[in-house]
C-alpha cells in the first residue's frame, strides 16, 4: 500500500480515536481501498467497523437504501448520490462518521458526459451534518483511485479536526 496514504489512514484513527467514535464505509470507484487503508492501521478495531463495496447503482439501491430517482435524474456520480450512500451506510452500521466515494476513474468518463478523473464524496456524522465535495484527479485509473481514496481520509480528518 502507497505509504501516503496509510499514514493519512494512521493519523485519521489517532483522530477518530481521541474522539471515541468509529468510521464505516460505502465506495463504489475505489472499491473498498479506503476502507482497506484503514483497516491496516494500528488498532483500527477501535475506530472501523465496516465498509460497503457498491459497485453498481442495483447495489446502491439494495445495500445502501440509495434512491432510484436520484441515481435516474443526478447518475451515480453525484452530490445527492453520495449524500444518501454515506447517510445509508451510517444508518445501517450505527456508527458516528460514514464517508462515501463515487466516480469514474477511467479511462472513461461518464455517459452524461463528466470526464474521467471525478469523484464525489460525502461525509455524514451521526448528529446530523453530511457534506459533500467534488474533486477532479488527473492520471489513470489507478491513479484516480489512489487520489480519491486518499481525498476521503484527508478531508474526514480534517473535517473531524475542525468540530
Amino acid at each position: 500500500m502507497d505509504k501516503e496514504l496509510q499514514q493519512t489512514a494512521e493519523n485519521l484513527g489517532e483522530v477518530l480515536k481521541a474522539r471515541g467514535m468509529k468510521v464505516t464505509f460505502a465506495e463504489s470507484c475505489t472499491a473498498g481501498l479506503a476502507a482497506m487503508a484503514v483497516a491496516s492501521a494500528k488498532s483500527s478495531a477501535d475506530f472501523f467497523s465496516r465498509g460497503f463495496i457498491t459497485y453498481t447503482n442495483e447495489a446502491k439501491q439494495e445495500v445502501l437504501g440509495v434512491s432510484h430517482s436520484a441515481l435516474e435524474t443526478y447518475t451515480a456520480v453525484s452530490e445527492p448520490v453520495v449524500r444518501e450512500m454515506a447517510q445509508g451506510a451510517l444508518r445501517i452500521s450505527g456508527e458516528q462518521a460514514a464517508v462515501s466515494i463515487s466516480g469514474y476513474g477511467g479511462p472513461d468518463g461518464g455517459p452524461d458526459g463528466t470526464p474521467a478523473g471525478t469523484v464525489w464524496f460525502g461525509w455524514a456524522f451521526s448528529d446530523g451534518l453530511t457534506v459533500a465535495e467534488v474533486e477532479h484527479f488527473p492520471g489513470d485509473c489507478e491513479e484516480v483511485i489512489a487520489a480519491a481514496a486518499h481525498f476521503a481520509l484527508k478531508r474526514l480528518t480534517t473535517l473531524l479536526e475542525s468540530r
